[in-house]
């Protein structure tokens, strides 16, 4: 992140290049070539810095308006999820549910990770291998064949 001192800093450096500028356009024919050659070296060096350091500013907005649009995008992602026990749903414009989604994963790593319904109200998530049993969910003992 560019803080003020930064911003400072280019501004300075700008300002040196035009006051070199303005030497160097104010100087008379008594100037020697060496310190015109001198003054258009601090003018080109200064000018590199100003160029370096709006660089660094550049990144640095850049850098803030990804994070900016990350930050809106989980802000309407959090609008529109919706816990329903014992997992997460999204709730599109139109009211329509879509999921549900595994709440271990969400709520762990803030991913929206889609389970897998088994049958009989069971569902399953792929990624944390945790299973869910919903309010449709009914036991069902394992009946073993008589041998």
């Amino acid at each position: 992140m560019f803080d003020i001192a930064t911003i400072s800093t280019a501004v300075s450096s700008v300002k040196t290049a035009i006051n070199i500028a303005k030497l160097i356009k104010e100087s008379s024919g008594s100037l020697q070539k060496a310190e015109l050659d001198l003054k258009l070296a601090e003018l080109i060096t200064s000018l590199a810095d100003v160029k370096l350091q709006m660089a660094d500013i550049k990144d640095a907005l850049l850098e803030s308006e990804n994070e900016k649009k990350e930050l809106k995008a989980k802000l309407a992602l959090q609008a529109k999820l919706e816990f329903e026990m014992p997992y997460y749903w999204t709730i599109e414009e139109d009211g329509k549910k879509d999921g549900p989604f595994c709440q271990r994963c969400y709520d762990n790593e803030k991913k929206l990770i889609r389970l897998q319904n088994k049958k009989n109200g069971q569902w399953h998530c792929l990624a944390c291998n945790s299973h869910f049993q919903d309010k449709n969910y009914r036991y069902q003992p394992i009946r073993i064949a008589n041998l």
